[in-house]
């Protein structure tokens, strides 16, 4: 019989992934230090998690889902480019308000491009088409420059306010993100696409 999962280790493991990934990268973390810093056994998470990328793609797809999802309503809820920028940075800014290190993970995430995942090749797929969208749209609305390529509107508006959230989460651990910050980055995103 199973031993009955505690909820309360796995969040600490989830944690500590998450703590290892942003403070050492993807290379610098491994299933000893996971467990450590998580005061689990090694064997205790290899029940669970049959390897160190295992363990991290859970947590990458779980955000990444997450991103995308919003991106897909902030676009087809905007009627410009500059709008759906701000709903994305602005979502981005209190998620970081309320789960720092969720922030600081998904930004390290997007950095590191050594972090595994099965799904990453399709999520940027997906934010290819995506940023197509957000063309046609910044055409239509004169905000974005008709010789703009997907992948320059998908890298502008993930490193511009990741890069914020990381920087700032650094030098100070108790930030608190504004709307006028989210605004700011917006705009410093959509001048990005001219």
């Amino acid at each position: 019989m199973a031993r009955i999962t505690d909820p309360e280790k796995l969040e600490n493991i989830k944690i500590a992934v998450m703590e290892l990934l942003v403070e050492h990268g993807y290379g610098g973390m491994s299933i000893v230090s996971v467990s450590a810093k998580a005061g689990v056994s090694p064997g205790y998470l290899y029940k669970y998690y049959s390897s160190k990328e295992e363990l991290v793609q859970e947590l990458v797809e779980t955000e990444m889902d997450s991103i995308i999802e919003n991106l897909k309503f902030n676009i087809s809820t905007s009627s410009s480019v500059f709008e759906a920028a701000y709903k994305t940075v602005y979502n981005l800014f209190m998620y970081a308000n309320s789960h720092p290190i969720n922030a600081k993970f998904t930004a390290a995430v997007f950095m590191d491009i050594k972090v595994p995942s099965k799904e990453k090749a399709e999520n940027y797929k997906i934010l290819v088409e995506l940023a197509k969208q957000i063309i046609d749209l910044g055409i239509k609305t004169k905000e974005i420059n008709p010789r703009a390529i997907p992948m320059e509107i998908v890298a502008i508006p993930f490193t511009i306010p990741f890069r914020y959230i990381s920087v700032y989460l650094e030098v100070d651990r108790n930030k608190k993100f504004t709307l006028e910050e989210a605004k700011r980055v917006a705009e410093i995103c959509v001048k990005g696409f001219i």
